[in-house]
């Protein structure tokens, strides 16, 4: 035990859960639910509580670097989301507003002036109950037909998605989110464009695009655009950026 304790703190379940970001009891639920925890190392003598190196919690606990969504992230980069109203932190932040502040989620979205589509629950948390969920409809597809009659029709879908971003679009921080996915994801679509042109010229059976382009010169946009099997915008676009040498 004393070895242990010199290699790495030694808690309970119960010591690790605010430590880790969970609520009060949660943790035993969430081990039993993931097999990437690890196996108690020690039982304490006086009570026999069960005891994790809290070394071993923590990196069992830290988000997933292959997690993503495209919804806002309320989480700080360790993972635990801060409570605006008593700063204590959680990896899953809505069932302590319903237990100690008496609030929806919805509610501390509004208070806070959060935009309605950030999430209150860290990344590799959402991907792992995602997932849960996604093989158990897989093993039983019945599991779906409640979700289908419970679903609303489209237009009030989107009805509902609008009503919930409103007043929320022009905040700093929807606006902020918005710019890094651009950046994130206008060059790999640019490149899947030209990838797309490409196998077009080459279809049409020109060595490259622009090849294709220097080939058709003499002919006119709408020419040389049915000749390729591009638009005659793409045409002109690609000889202003590639002129005539």
């Amino acid at each position: 035990m004393a070895h242990l304790a010199a290699a790495s703190r030694l808690v309970t379940r119960r010591e690790a859960e605010p430590l880790l970001g969970y609520a009060p009891g949660s943790l035993k639920a969430v081990m039993q639910q993931q097999d990437r925890w690890p196996d108690p190392v020690a039982c304490r003598r006086r009570d026999r509580a069960l005891l994790w190196e809290l070394d071993a919690l923590l990196a069992a606990a830290r988000p997933a670097s292959e997690a993503r969504s495209r919804r806002p992230d309320g989480a700080d980069t360790d993972g635990l989301v801060t409570c605006l109203v008593c700063g204590r932190r959680f990896r899953s932040l809505a069932p302590h507003l319903a237990r100690v502040h008496e609030m929806s989620a919805a509610e501390y979205r509004a208070e806070y002036a959060l935009p309605a589509s950030t999430a209150l629950m860290a990344t590799d948390v959402r991907s792992s109950l995602s997932q849960a969920r996604r093989e158990a409809m897989a093993a039983d597809p019945d599991l779906l037909d409640p979700m289908r009659t419970a679903t609303p029709p489209l237009d009030e879908l989107a009805r509902r998605s609008a009503a919930a971003r409103v007043g929320t679009d022009n905040l700093p921080a929807v606006r902020s989110a918005r710019r890094a996915g651009a950046l994130r994801t206008l060059p790999a679509a640019n490149q899947a464009r030209k990838e797309a042109l490409e196998a077009v010229a080459q279809a049409a059976g020109f060595t490259s695009m622009t090849a294709a382009i220097e080939a058709t010169r003499d002919l006119s946009s709408r020419a040389a655009a049915r000749r390729i099997g591009i638009t005659a915008n793409t045409v002109r676009r690609w000889r202003r950026h590639s002129p005539q040498g």
